[in-house]
């Protein structure tokens, strides 16, 4: 590896570590003495994400860093180490295009130890590191000394890790009343257990004249009690051997601070994750972070389902251009918050309704987009429900009006026409007609009544096989009329539901003379029943002309109908028959091939 220096030469510089980054931030590949420096072993690593371990306080700067591609300079920060220290790694990056995919590429880190970090600044559009000068011994002898004495930083000299020499700031941190205490005791009893083996390797490290860098650790004062500390340390002489010197910079506060800031982000963390709404980021238009109530929303299987992909995948087409006019407000400043609705698709096919709220945020310092997503299907359906009740509501009241009004004259015509009866032998035969039409008359306004009055129903035990027979003979004349064959198919001789029989043979003659109307050229019109678990399942199927897909979600609605003098109220009766006998009703149908009804009832 080169550094360019301010001349435009070359120099060399010792790398300790390689790594890959995936385009999504992840640990890719990472040498295998990464343990040695880091105390992880490269299968700890690989999958992990690589912001997780670096400092909060460079954070945005290593985003950056990695986001701008004219990288003339190394960048230098801290990474946290198994043990919970930060280490001072100084790193350049390469970049690996991928060709096919121009947005994604993966990111080598070319990563050593040091011992003082650069300070990054942004110049010409790049960011550029310049050295600070670094507090850095090559030689201490002893008569020397006073010169550090004084130091308000806590500093000492060991050589192969025993202490020799400490100044009165490290000996006031550490406890000690006089440096008789601490001269030849090992560094390792002052330090945590967790970190002798890191400690160890940097002591190795500086007796062969290697410099280290900057680390974080706990330390033990001589009462016991526990302190977090900053180390720097460099290789230098005392009294003519290799010995090592420490500086100690007393972080407790700052630690206790990131503590509570830790917890603080945990919670918030914990927060999103339980929330029983989806909250989730977008950027570039893609999902790069949900919580498990959106994966459960969207029905995925796990989290890799859903990142990555584009938000319009799932999202109605009627709501693509709302959407991208909320996001182009929030990510250009114009709107601090976007609340708009829209209509989703899962990843089985389901459709599920929306209310969205959107924030700005950033993404690895991008702008990108936060939202909350909150499902308020039921309350679609709770809307729809109440239309549909105010729709049967007026039904009812127009029924009750034209049946009254309407029945009146009707029983004076055919009282009148009982009258001339006896006179009708010359033109009986339109007395027949008349009568047939009356009669036909009112059984219409009997329909239109049962929606106006609610019927009482008498509940009994009943063979719905001999219903249906019933009701199969009972139209069989009509569907031979229409070039019709009735089938019926049962496997069972008997099956016991509890119902009004009256109202049941209501419902599957509405059925089966619907499929016969619709079929005007001839065909065949399948009964089959079976059971199934616990319910008693009815499958009336035609080959008729079909229901078109706009008509068939409002299937039950009052005077929606697709006959040419149909009223639209005999499938409304129907439906609420089936309801009210606890039963569920489902229509599936092809313009051009047929309609099938399934109706399910509780059995016995």
């Amino acid at each position: 590896m080169f550094h360019k220096t301010d001349n435009g030469e070359k120099q060399s510089v010792e790398i300790d570590m390689y790594a890959v980054i995936s385009s999504n931030g992840r640990f890719q590949y990472i040498s295998s003495n990464s343990i040695e420096y880091l105390g992880f072993t490269n299968t700890e690593l690989i999958g992990k994400y690589f912001k997780d371990y670096i400092h909060t306080e460079e954070l945005f700067l290593v985003e950056s860093y990695f986001y701008n591609e004219h990288h003339l300079y190394p960048c230098s920060f801290r990474f946290q180490s198994k043990s919970g220290a930060y280490i001072w790694l100084e790193t350049t990056v390469d970049f690996i295009k991928n060709k096919i995919n121009k947005e994604e590429q993966e990111v080598i880190l070319k990563m050593k130890t040091c011992d003082v970090p650069n300070i990054q600044r942004e110049k010409d559009d790049f960011f550029v590191n310049e050295p600070i000068e670094q507090f850095k011994f090559s030689s201490i002898e002893y008569d020397a000394s006073h010169l550090i004495e004084d130091l308000p930083c806590p500093v000492f000299i060991s050589i192969s890790g025993k202490v020799r020499y400490a100044n009165t700031a490290f000996k006031e941190l550490i406890g000690a009343e006089s440096e008789y205490e601490l001269i030849g005791k090992h560094s390792y009893e002052f330090v945590n257990e967790d970190y002798h083996d890191i400690l160890k390797n940097r002591i190795q490290r500086m007796q062969n004249g290697s410099h280290v860098g900057m680390i974080e650790q706990t330390w033990k004062r001589l009462d016991g009690s526990t302190f977090d500390v900053e180390v720097k340390s460099a290789p230098t002489t005392y009294n003519g051997e290799k010995a090592e010197l420490v500086a100690l910079i007393d972080i407790s506060s700052r630690k206790k601070f990131q503590k509570i800031l830790q917890k603080s982000r945990e919670r918030y963390q914990r927060l999103i994750q339980n929330s029983i709404d989806t909250i989730a980021v977008i950027h570039q238009d893609k999902w790069v972070f949900m919580n498990e109530s959106g994966i459960k929303l969207f029905v995925a299987l796990d989290y890799p389902d859903m990142l990555g992909k584009n938000i319009y995948g799932l999202l109605d087409s009627k709501d693509h251009d709302r959407m991208k006019e909320s996001l182009r407000k929030v990510l250009s400043g114009q709107s601090e918050v976007e609340i708009t609705k829209q209509t989703w698709f899962t990843s089985e096919d389901k459709r599920i309704f929306t209310e969205m709220v959107c924030i700005p945020t950033t993404y690895f310092g991008d702008p990108a987009v936060q939202v909350i997503l909150r499902n308020i299907s039921d309350r679609k359906r709770a809307e729809e429900l109440m239309i549909q009740s105010e729709k049967l509501s007026v039904a009812g009241q127009l029924a009750a009006g034209i049946a009254h009004e309407i029945r009146n004259p009707l029983t004076a015509i055919k009282g009148f026409l009982q009258i001339m009866q006896p006179e009708r032998e010359e033109k009986g035969h339109y007395f027949e007609i008349i009568f047939s039409e009356l009669n036909r008359i009112e059984l219409i306004l009997s329909e239109l009544l049962m929606l106006a009055k609610p019927q009482e129903i008498m509940f009994k035990t009943a063979n719905i096989i001999s219903l249906l027979q019933d009701v199969a003979t009972l139209l069989e004349t009509q569907a031979n009329l229409n070039n019709i064959l009735v089938e019926q198919q049962h496997e069972e001789s008997e099956l016991l539901v509890n119902c009004d029989q009256n109202q049941i043979k209501q419902v599957f003659i509405n059925f089966v003379k619907n499929a016969i109307d619709a079929m005007p050229k001839g065909g065949k019109v399948t009964i089959s029943s079976k059971k199934e678990q616990n319910s008693v399942k009815i499958i009336v199927k035609d080959e008729g002309e079909g229901i078109p897909e706009e008509l068939l979600k409002r299937i039950g609605e009052p005077f929606l109908t697709t006959k040419e003098n149909g009223t639209g109220l005999g499938l409304m009766i129907t439906y609420n028959i089936i309801e009210n006998h606890n039963g569920t009703v489902q229509v599936h149908s092809e313009v051009g091939k047929g309609t099938t009804f399934t109706v399910l009832f509780p059995c016995i």
